[in-house]
C-alpha cells in the first residue's frame, strides 16, 4: 500500500470516528510485522503537517480532524487534496513564469536605454574632444 493510499483511508477513518488511535487504527488492518505498521507514525505526521490533522494527547497518537481536515474528508479525501495542491501549484508556477517573464523585459528594456544613453554621451565627448582639439591647434598654427 503506498503512503497516499493510507493517508486517504486513515483520514476517512478519522472522519469517520471522531478520535482515533494510529496504532489501533493500522494494527486493526495489517500485522504489526509489516513496513505500513512501522512507518503509520511517521505517515500520519503528514496528516499534522498539511494541517489537515492535529493531535489531541501528548504521546501525539490520537488524531483529531481540523476544520481544514474536514473539508477535505467531505470533498473527496487526501488524494483529491493532493490533486488540488498539485494544480495550485502549477497554477502558481505558470504564474510566477509570467511575472518573471514582464521582470525580464522590462529589464532588458532599460539596459537598451542605458545602453543608447551611454552611446549618446559618449558621442558627445568624443565630439567634444575634436573641437577642443581644433581650437588648441588652430591658436598653434595662427601664432
Amino acid at each position: 500500500m503506498r503512503k497516499e493510499e493510507f493517508l486517504h483511508e486513515l483520514m476517512r477513518a478519522v472522519d469517520q470516528q471522531g478520535n482515533l488511535p494510529i496504532y489501533d487504527f493500522t494494527a486493526d488492518r495489517f500485522t504489526t510485522e509489516s513496513e505500513i505498521f512501522s512507518q503509520s507514525r511517521l505517515w500520519a505526521n503528514q496528516l499534522v503537517r498539511d494541517k489537515l490533522a492535529r493531535y489531541v494527547d501528548p504521546e501525539h497518537t490520537i488524531l483529531q480532524l481540523t476544520n481544514f481536515g474536514r473539508y477535505w474528508a467531505i470533498k473527496g479525501g487526501y488524494l483529491i487534496f493532493l490533486k488540488d495542491s498539485q494544480r495550485e501549484k502549477e497554477m502558481h508556477s505558470q504564474q510566477s513564469k509570467e511575472e518573471l517573464i514582464e521582470a525580464r523585459l522590462r529589464l532588458t528594456h532599460y539596459r537598451l536605454w542605458g545602453f543608447w544613453l551611454s552611446l549618446i554621451i559618449s558621442l558627445i565627448g568624443f565630439v567634444l574632444s575634436l573641437f577642443n582639439l581644433y581650437l588648441i591647434l588652430g591658436k598653434g598654427l595662427s601664432k
